[in-house]
């Protein structure tokens, strides 16, 4: 049989699409991370797709599972031409992964069934068209040869785990681990699988939808181009260049310089252009957004500000800067606030008012502004009718006593002290109350659940709820509570935790913080698929731990 030709598209000596499907169970992270040549198939593309498959996500599990031959990250449009190319080669005209659900399906997939047994290869449904009857063109259409199981891990940078691994995994990993045993897959895929103890469990976590849900945080839009990258191209202008007028401003100016009549526009435009010239080539506006203007505050008096924003006043200096007297300042006194000595102050009695300058007036240069006298004066003899004849106030009652009937009277006795006041609690208590008053939710990303799962619902809960309720409340409530079966189920169908009944008070058990933790998280993001199924118990303990969550009743209980 002609060997195929290699294909760089997954790098050298990946897997070939044309290679069989073997008799066993595979995940969609599997396929992806072993065999992504199997995407021109039409029956992975079906499975994929209407498991809730998008370019986006597959390209995104491609990127985390293998490294791609150039080095670059695998694009989601090279995944759609991939997949497009093959569905309306195979007669599938104008199909999209939107349009997926519009075209008749030859078979209703189940997103239960894992197996790829049935699956058939690109050349069976679309096979190549050889115009040219050479061995080259024709080997595209052989069945391929197959493999070693080690040889899948090639180009492979992380292995599936956890729900993402099936048989398959199990199969490279011991074949990596026994280089001296030749497996070939998929000729031996079977037989390796039962040398391994047999099939692994399918789980609903195995099932392709739960797979891709998995990775919708790493499938983000496509950030937006800085600034500074996204400029258009200037021309660069010289120094020549910009003391330059434009050409029409040299027009306008010869035709002015000339004398000669022109249209209207042109001169106009002229005008204005001159204009911009002569002033530096910047029109008003600019020159005024250019200056500095000072909004701040100046702390001076009203009276002071009235004078110099007067139209007669003949001062051009601030009113901070303004010297109203040429006497030096004493030694006694400092002369500015840097200068001031805290140990130097006098009594309040002893310090004049700070308008009360009227030596110092007398030494001025310029005389003072109109009016200023006089509203000093105002000013003083309002203060004084305010301050200075005031006198105490003295009340003329005779002292009191207590009456005879009080002095009989017993105390009340007194409240015990309640015994929470004498409880020591230790540091970590306090610094956990302290934060629990504003900590926020973290969202984790709740499970997706299938559809035609077993639940709890009005046709089965009398299966589930305790013997001796009367009416349908009663089992319900017996049904979903959480002591019902002594913590969780470990049979299906799984309760969803935020339908259960609140665990008590006192119980500070990881099942009661499961419970009080889903609860949190349906209030604060709407998360109803968290259940007690142990897997996401597990994830929901170490997310807790990890977070350091707790719950108001275990801190209420003291830790």
């Amino acid at each position: 049989m002609a060997s195929l030709p290699k294909n760089n598209a997954f790098g050298a000596g990946s897997p070939s699409w044309n290679l069989p499907f073997p008799d066993g169970n595979m995940t969609a992270a599997e396929i992806l991370a072993y065999l992504p040549h199997w995407l021109k198939s039409i029956d992975v593309i079906d499975r994929l797709v209407a498991n809730g498959g998008r370019s986006a996500i597959i390209a995104a599990m491609i990127n985390e599972f293998r490294h791609q031959p150039t080095g670059e990250i695998f694009q989601a449009n090279s995944v759609q031409i991939m997949m497009s190319y093959a569905m309306r080669r195979a007669g599938y005209t104008d199909w999209t992964v939107g349009t997926h659900e519009l075209w008749k399906r030859e078979s209703d997939s189940d997103e239960e069934n894992l197996s790829v047994k049935d699956f058939r290869p690109p050349r069976l449904t679309h096979p190549k068209t050889v115009a040219k009857r050479n061995r080259q063109d024709l080997a595209r259409n052989y069945e391929a040869e197959p493999i070693e199981f080690k040889d899948l891990a090639l180009h492979v940078k992380k292995h599936p785990a956890d729900a993402d691994a099936l048989d398959l995994t199990r199969c490279i990993q011991y074949a990596l681990t026994h280089q001296h045993e030749k497996w070939l897959f998929p000729t031996d895929f079977k037989r390796l699988v039962i040398h391994l103890g047999g099939p692994a469990q399918i789980d609903h976590l195995h099932h392709d939808r739960q797979v891709f849900a998995r990775r919708e945080n790493l499938v983000t839009p496509a950030k937006p181009t800085p600034r500074k990258f996204n400029r258009t191209m200037k021309a660069e202008v010289t120094p020549r260049r910009r003391n330059k007028p434009p050409t029409h401003i040299e027009k306008a100016l010869s035709l002015s310089q000339s004398g000669t009549t022109g249209s209207m526009t042109p001169r106009k435009r002229g005008s204005e252009d001159l204009g911009r010239i002569l002033l530096g080539s910047q029109r008003r506006s600019g020159r005024l957004a250019g200056k500095a203007i000072n909004l701040c505050e100046e702390d001076s008096d009203a009276t002071d500000n009235d004078v110099f924003d007067s139209a007669y006043s003949g001062y051009s200096t601030p009113a901070k800067k303004r010297k109203i007297s040429l006497t030096p300042p004493t030694p006694i006194s400092p002369s500015n606030d840097s200068e001031f000595v805290q140990d130097d102050s006098e009594p309040d009695d002893d310090i004049a008012e700070a308008e009360d300058a009227s030596e110092e007036d007398a030494l001025s240069l310029s005389s003072g502004p109109r009016g200023r006298a006089a509203a000093r004066k105002a000013r003083q003899n309002i203060q004084s009718s305010f301050t200075s004849n005031r006198t105490p106030l003295i009340l003329k009652v005779s002292k009191l006593a207590p009456s005879p009937e009080k002095k009989l009277r017993t105390p009340p006795p007194q409240k015990p002290v309640p015994t929470y006041i004498h409880t020591v609690v230790s540091p970590e208590v306090m610094e956990a109350v302290k934060q629990f008053a504003h900590r926020t939710p973290v969202l984790l990303q709740p499970p997706v659940l299938s559809a035609n799962r077993l639940r709890v619902d009005a046709a089965s809960i009398y299966l589930y709820a305790s013997e001796g309720c009367s009416n349908p409340k009663e089992m319900w409530e017996s049904a979903l509570s959480c002591t019902r079966f002594g913590g969780p189920r470990r049979h299906a169908p799984f309760r969803e935790l935020h339908r259960l009944t609140d665990p008590d008070m006192m119980d500070g058990s990881d099942w009661a913080e499961n419970i009080r933790w889903a609860k949190e998280q349906n209030l604060a993001f709407g998360s109803k698929t968290w259940t007690e199924y142990d897997y996401h118990l597990e994830m929901i303990t170490q997310a807790r731990r990890e977070t350091m969550w707790v719950s108001e009743e275990l801190i209420r209980m003291g830790m």
